[in-house]
């Protein structure tokens, strides 16, 4: 019996067996292992990290509005500023990974963003005294890992002119609240006043310890500001996103410059403006029982921001 001139040849390809007729699953599901960013995601550690970095962003996007608080101060107290700047400026070197990083805390900067000026309108009108407090808590748990870092290059006396020179930058905050008490805050924000109202709050983040609240507390934007986010007011909402993302775009990679050039000054720079800006949100004693909260608090907030740093967010 004659063999076949042309027999049929077996496949060269391992991944498809003799017989096989649908390869596009296997092709399919060669890509799906192999996705590093599919496998991050469902990864157990990616979403414990993400948890974590959520809440990071959470604390942050609260503190950029809070009086007296700056993003970046609570950024640089929870150790994760520079990381973040570093993953923003070279974003586009590896974009699947730094948004993976970013993602999280933008988040969660959002959801803070809303519940601060939410609270605004309620917590912070009952119980202001308690919320600093906390908020001094989560700072002052911050400065070990924070001094840490800022001598990671070994430390020199002459940085401590910087710090000087933070304090007393951060000093003149304390004038700008004054006139702020003076303005009023009523109405809505146009468009532009949005845009240059995202572009002011992105620099309490870009810049660590700069309150813009008190800037735009003196321009009468601040209460606006806070009510177009408490009412989701889309339109104003967009313009202060806009404002606020191409400003911190056009000046991250200077800040980083700053920091890579001027490491020991940078940082004990914002030294300064932590201490200074601890000060002047710092509200009083009372001597009650609502004195013993607020100490409660401030130690809750101190033990939350050192195991921040202390796992290495």
């Amino acid at each position: 019996m004659r063999e076949p001139k042309n027999p049929k040849k077996k496949s060269k390809n391992p991944n498809i067996s003799e017989g096989t007729s649908r390869p596009s699953e296997v092709s399919s599901e060669n890509m799906q292992v192999n996705d590093p960013v599919s496998e991050a995601l469902h990864s157990r550690e990616y979403k414990r990290t993400a948890l974590l970095h959520i809440l990071v962003g959470l604390v942050i996007g609260i503190g950029g509005i809070l009086p007296g608080v700056s993003g970046g101060v609570m950024a640089v107290s929870l150790g994760i500023y520079r990381p973040m700047i570093d993953a923003i400026a070279n974003f586009f070197k590896s974009p699947k990974r730094n948004l993976l990083f970013l993602a999280p805390i933008g988040i969660g900067a959002g959801l803070g963003l809303m519940l601060g000026s939410i609270a605004l309108d309620g917590v912070m009108e009952n119980h202001y005294v308690q919320v600093m407090y906390l908020f001094l808590g989560l700072v002052a748990g911050g400065i070990p890992s924070f001094l840490r870092e800022a001598n990671a290059r070994g430390f020199k006396a002459r940085y401590l002119i910087a710090t000087l020179g933070g304090a007393l930058l951060a000093s003149a905050m304390l004038f700008l609240d004054k006139e702020a008490s003076a303005a009023t805050a009523a109405g809505t924000l146009r468009p532009l006043e949005a845009l240059i109202s995202g572009a002011i709050l992105s620099v309490g983040t870009v810049i660590p310890g700069i309150s813009t609240s008190f800037i735009l507390m003196y321009l009468g934007w601040y209460k606006p500001a806070m009510a177009a986010v408490a009412d989701m007011d889309l339109v104003i909402l967009a313009f202060l996103a806009i404002g606020a993302v191409v400003f911190a775009l056009l000046t991250i990679k200077a800040a980083r410059w700053l920091f890579d050039r001027f490491y020991g000054y940078a940082y004990y720079g914002v030294l300064g403006f932590l201490i200074v800006s601890a000060i002047l949100i710092f509200p009083g004693l009372t001597y009650d029982w609502g004195q013993v909260v607020s100490l409660l608090l401030a130690a809750a907030g101190f033990v939350v921001a050192w195991l921040f740093g202390r796992i290495g967010t």
